[in-house]
């Protein structure tokens, strides 16, 4: 999700009251909202934590002013015939019209989404990237799409992928909760099974073997797993995918890409590990092969970037996936500087303090006098300690967290400004902010500084899918049933110097798979839950 403009945003005089709101965006899409309307079509349902990540959404000023005037019920109508259109096709339903009863295949229904949802200026048809008017009968992908806004000052559209809002004044995705409340309904409908389920059975028929949107996955170049795997969590996190197909700042400010296809190379004055990752997200939601995709732009750009990660050596999965995050932040810094707008650290919209920044708080007690020390510093992840755990029968992510968050006698004295003593003291650590992913690794890797040796922790930890972060936050009645929902975990096997990363992520059909570079395979939850944990992606589930 881009970053708002810092300039106000202009007030809507091109929405008078509706008149210029059209009740159909196409004269394909509207026969096609029809057949979902009449046919009473079925799909299978959007990720499990989407509609929380959606309900967080805010409205703006402009949409407000709309649903104030008397465009809102043809408002209404249009974003509920968008949501139908949207709605994914399940291989495994039978389709049926409700008119005569008779059977719509999934190539009919497909083709007609095709042909619906298909950009108007360059006939480009790609579910993940089309946006549909609100104003106008125009579709348009993303450059198109701005482009409309700009020669019409039609300023919403509809993501025909995300089913939301975007609003070209303000530069972001929004949402409002009578918008919110109608997706959901929809969704509802749409997750009727109008047949039996024995009739669903016996008409199912394998899908052919078309590329998925998603899931593809990466070639090792040599000793690359740590690359591969910590790049399925970001391809596989929705809020950084949102992010990446809509970061105009970025795409439309920096040269280091344009410059690398002008001198034919990747080098230290152009390589941008943002560009890279673009690059990347762009092949992966719109190839129409399952093959994996090699990652050599990639590679090469963060050689030049950090010359520890050149070469063909193991590398650790959690430095390097460090490493993306600061660039992310560097990237997004040199272009807001480079506009003449820099940006305030503690007000940073970039992708990583957007979605990762938290702040944790460690209050020291003085033993003396009992007075309170605290401190704030800003974080990006949770290290957990696992190795005092190993003794421990069933170990759960619960536990690592307690053990974080228990009071600590420190081993030093301090010198209290309180009662100006020389005293002993204890440390507790707690969550004074959450972030919208939460990232947490379990310290599986010791490093013995006396004989310079490193050693593996292999003590199993439980993970639960959802986690309840409530307990561990400074004022935990404030923040009753704060649940997160796992997402990706990537594990390591082996020992420490000749060990293999796989990672573990899920659909937004409920469905966890396994991504061994290349090879893609359906997991079970039971094997997510018992891996071998050694990175962890929540998002936030519900406040």
């Amino acid at each position: 999700m881009s970053s708002r403009n810092t300039t106000p945003a202009p007030q809507p005089t091109d929405l008078p009251d509706g008149e210029h709101i059209k009740k159909e965006f196409s004269n394909d899409s509207l026969s096609l909202s029809n057949g979902f309307k009449e046919g009473g079509y079925i799909s299978s349902q959007l990720p499990h934590f989407q509609p929380d990540n959606f309900e967080s959404i805010k409205s703006c000023i402009h949409l407000d002013q709309v649903l104030d005037s008397r465009a809102k019920d043809t408002v209404f109508d249009t974003y509920r015939q968008a949501v139908m259109v949207s709605q994914p096709i399940d291989e495994t339903f039978l389709y049926k019209s409700k008119k005569d009863g008779t059977v719509i295949s999934h190539d009919q229904i497909l083709g007609k989404m095709l042909s619906g949802l298909r950009c108007t200026d360059c006939e480009v048809s790609d579910f993940c990237q089309v946006m549909i008017c609100l104003q106008c009968p125009h579709v348009g992908c993303q450059e198109h799409s701005q482009l409309h806004y700009k020669g019409t000052l039609h300023m919403f559209a509809i993501d025909s992928n995300l089913s939301l809002l975007y609003c070209f004044k303000c530069n972001e995705y929004i949402n409002h909760p009578e918008l919110e409340k109608l997706r959901l309904e929809v969704m509802h409908i749409a997750d009727i099974v109008t047949d039996d389920e024995e009739g669903n059975i016996a008409n199912y028929t394998s899908p052919n073997k078309l590329a998925a949107k998603g899931l593809k996955g990466f070639v090792n170049l040599g000793a690359t797993c740590f690359m591969s795997s910590t790049l399925q969590t970001f391809v596989h996190n929705p809020i950084i995918k949102s992010q990446f197909f809509n970061n105009d700042l970025h795409y439309f400010n920096c040269n280091y890409l344009h410059d690398q296809d002008v001198n034919g190379n990747i080098g230290e004055q152009n390589a941008c590990i943002t560009c890279s990752i673009d690059l990347i997200f762009k092949e992966v939601f719109s190839s129409k092969t399952n093959e994996g995709l090699g990652i050599t732009n990639l590679l090469t750009t963060a050689w030049y970037k950090q010359k520890s990660l050149a070469g063909f050596q193991e590398q650790d999965a959690h430095e390097f996936w460090q490493f993306v995050l600061n660039e992310f932040h560097q990237d997004h810094h040199r272009i807001r500087t480079q506009l003449g707008d820099v940006p305030k650290e503690e007000t940073c919209t970039c992708i990583t303090h957007s979605t990762f920044s938290f702040e944790l708080q460690s209050c020291v007690k003085c033993k003396s006098c009992e007075a309170v020390t605290e401190t704030v510093d800003p974080m990006i992840d949770l290290s957990l300690e696992i190795n005092h755990l190993k003794k421990q029968q069933n170990v759960d992510l619960y536990d690592c967290l307690d053990l974080f968050t228990q009071e600590e006698k420190l081993d030093a004295m301090i010198s209290c400004k309180q009662c100006s003593t020389q005293s002993r003291a204890t440390k507790t650590l707690k969550l004074k902010s959450i972030p919208p992913v939460l990232s947490i690794q379990l310290k599986r890797f010791n490093h013995n500084i006396m004989n310079d040796t490193s050693s593996k922790v292999e003590t199993p930890v439980k993970v639960p899918l959802y986690l309840n972060i409530a307990p561990y936050c400074v004022d935990p009645n404030s923040t009753k049933d704060l649940v997160y929902e796992l997402f990706s975990v990537i594990c390591h096997i082996g020992s420490v110097n000749t060990g293999h990363y796989v990672v573990y992520t899920k659909t937004p059909q409920n469905q966890w798979l396994k991504f061994d570079d290349s090879v893609v395979s359906i997991a079970e939850q039971k094997d997510v839950v018992n891996s071998n944990a050694y990175l962890l992606y929540y998002i936030i589930h519900h406040v």
